[in-house]
């Protein structure tokens, strides 16, 4: 499965991640496409991993260089939600190419049926992430959760 923006393509990476497929820039993949490749496989061990429920490599069109990766945590819950989560290779960062990727991979999830809400965290410090989730279109959960952590969430037909 590929997706296409203006400038992005994401790229899905099935169980097992292999990361020679790409050409990434140096440095990149970091920890964080490596959770998601392994949040992946953990899902195909159990027989929960469906396509496009996992890690999308990103692309960038203009010298197609893999600069990061976007992905599911999991299928869509009982109750509608599915998480997504994301990073970008350092020099890649600050020019809108995360926000590019969330509302691409937004969109795809919200074209389901069974999906009401995109869901994402993040730690309380990381402003930068932050930012992102709401120029694409994320609103804030307004009750703090138990974990630390700030949610956001875009439903059907708009944020929060």
């Amino acid at each position: 499965m590929l997706l296409t923006t203006s400038r992005l393509r994401l790229c899905l990476a099935p169980p097992p991640f292999d990361p020679s497929g790409f050409e990434w820039v140096v440095e990149a993949p970091g920890p964080g496409v490596w959770e998601l490749a392994g949040i992946t496989a953990s899902a195909a061990e159990v027989g929960w991993y469906v396509p496009p429920w996992g890690l999308f490599v990103i692309v960038r069109g203009a010298d197609d260089q893999a600069i990061g990766g976007i992905g599911f945590h999991g299928p869509p819950t009982a109750t509608g939600e599915v998480e997504l989560g994301y990073e970008l290779a350092p020099s890649a960062r600050g020019v809108g190419y995360a926000t590019e990727a969330v509302r691409a991979l937004s969109a795809l999830a919200l074209e389901h049926s069974e999906v009401g809400a995109v869901t994402a965290r993040t730690a309380p410090a990381n402003s930068a992430s932050q930012a992102v989730l709401l120029r694409a279109g994320f609103a804030l959960v307004p009750v703090p959760p138990a974990d630390g952590m700030v949610h956001f969430q875009l439903s059907k037909g708009g944020a929060g």
